[in-house]
């Protein structure tokens, strides 16, 4: 991947994010899994500041999603969420745990999760932060410090540099 290094504004959630918090199915598209339309109303049932508010999380200028236990649960295999997020403007999603088919389907669609246990209580909404995806740190720049993370393997890497698991999937096929 060539940028393993993210900074930007944080956005805090808590714990338990569900993947209809993400993007509530009255938002989906089923003809379209377009970032430009699913990312409107992301987090909007995350947060009440974002309730019926188009284009409320990539407006309040957070790149960086972190959250809690369990972040994306509930969806199964939807991709939705996923979408929703990337077309908000979100670079990396940090939480403590992830649901597996979140985890999963975001890998395979090139947006980088992170596990990094207990930075969600070091931070607040709109605290800039640096991510080191490769030597495994979150940097906090108001505070100064540093929080391990668990950091992204040379497979994961390589599917995300490619564009997702699809584009891997092909780029090894053609090679």
């Amino acid at each position: 991947m060539s940028n393993t290094i993210i900074k930007g504004k944080a956005w805090v959630g808590g714990d338990n994010i569900t993947a209809y918090d993400i993007i509530p199915m009255k938002r989906w598209t089923h003809d379209t899994m377009d970032p430009n339309v699913l990312g409107k109303w992301a987090l909007e049932d995350a947060d009440p500041n974002f309730k019926n508010k188009e284009w409320a999380l990539r407006d309040s200028g957070a790149t960086i999603i972190v959250a809690g236990c369990n972040f994306g649960g509930g969806g199964k295999s939807i991709e939705h969420p996923i979408f929703a997020v990337i077309g908000a403007g979100i670079q990396v999603v940090l939480a403590d745990s992830f649901a597996r088919y979140n985890f999963r389907n975001s890998v395979n669609n090139a947006l980088p999760v992170i596990v990094c246990e207990g930075l969600k209580d070091m931070i607040r909404n709109g605290d800039e932060l640096t991510v080191d995806m490769v030597n495994g740190f979150v940097e906090i720049i108001r505070t100064g410090e540093h929080k391990e993370l668990v950091p992204l393997t040379p497979f994961v890497l390589e599917i995300m540099e490619s564009g997702g698991l699809l584009a891997y999937t092909k780029k090894h096929i053609n090679s």
